[in-house]
């Protein structure tokens, strides 16, 4: 499939409407189911609105090196949240395995190096990377061929690496919503509870039409 600026726009948007049901499944606690070869490896990163001064959250693919991790700006340098980071490279992160962490971020500058992570990121994306890079194959492509790729044909990735500093302590964190689970549960329960009598309301109201 041949990757255009209108193919570039499209992803753009379908990325941003699977983040935003992301982030709601990352705050109801199912952030765990996160870290799997299929779905990919997923954490939530952090930022500080560069105008806004707001906390901004996007759900990244990433790689992990010890107390490092990789992430991939998918529209190079004009990546928002990108953007934000190079404003204030002060970040939180949240990862599958529940923890949250504060961490510092810089763009690798490296371009062998940039391109080695990006090859491994991009292998750690799941869906993601095959959504946006359908029928590529990762592990035999050439460096060239990695080096070039981005979300837009003329915006490669940028790599991100972020240094692990110390954890978050608080309650706004990974799973800040688990709470309405239970609530949830119980609607759903005493929905299905209810259905016997709203049929039977619904037969009776019926039966007393016709008699009329």
């Amino acid at each position: 499939m041949e990757f255009t600026a209108a193919r570039a726009t499209q992803l753009r948007r379908l990325f941003r409407l699977l983040n935003r049901n992301m982030l709601l499944l990352w705050r109801l606690g199912f952030g765990s189911h996160f870290a799997d070869p299929n779905v990919g490896f997923i954490m939530v990163l952090t930022t500080t609105g560069r105008k806004s001064g707001e906390r901004r959250r996007a759900p990244l693919n990433f790689a992990v090196d010890g107390d490092t991790l990789h992430c991939l700006a998918g529209f190079g340098r004009t990546t928002h949240w990108l953007l934000n980071l190079q404003a204030d490279p002060r970040c939180e992160v949240w990862l599958p395995d529940g923890l949250h962490v504060i961490g510092h971020g810089e763009v690798v500058s490296d371009e062998s190096r940039r391109i080695t992570l990006v090859r491994e990121v991009l292998i750690r994306s799941g869906f993601a990377a095959k959504l946006a890079h359908p029928g590529l194959d990762l592990t035999g492509a050439s460096d060239e061929e990695i080096g070039l790729l981005g979300l837009r044909p003329d915006l490669r990735y940028e790599v991100v690496e972020i240094k692990l500093i110390a954890p978050v302590e608080g309650p706004d964190g990974p799973d800040d919503l688990r709470w309405v689970r239970p609530l949830a549960a119980a609607g759903g329960v005493a929905m299905l509870l209810a259905i016997p009598w709203v049929r039977r309301w619904r037969r009776r109201r019926t039966e007393r039409y016709h008699r009329q």
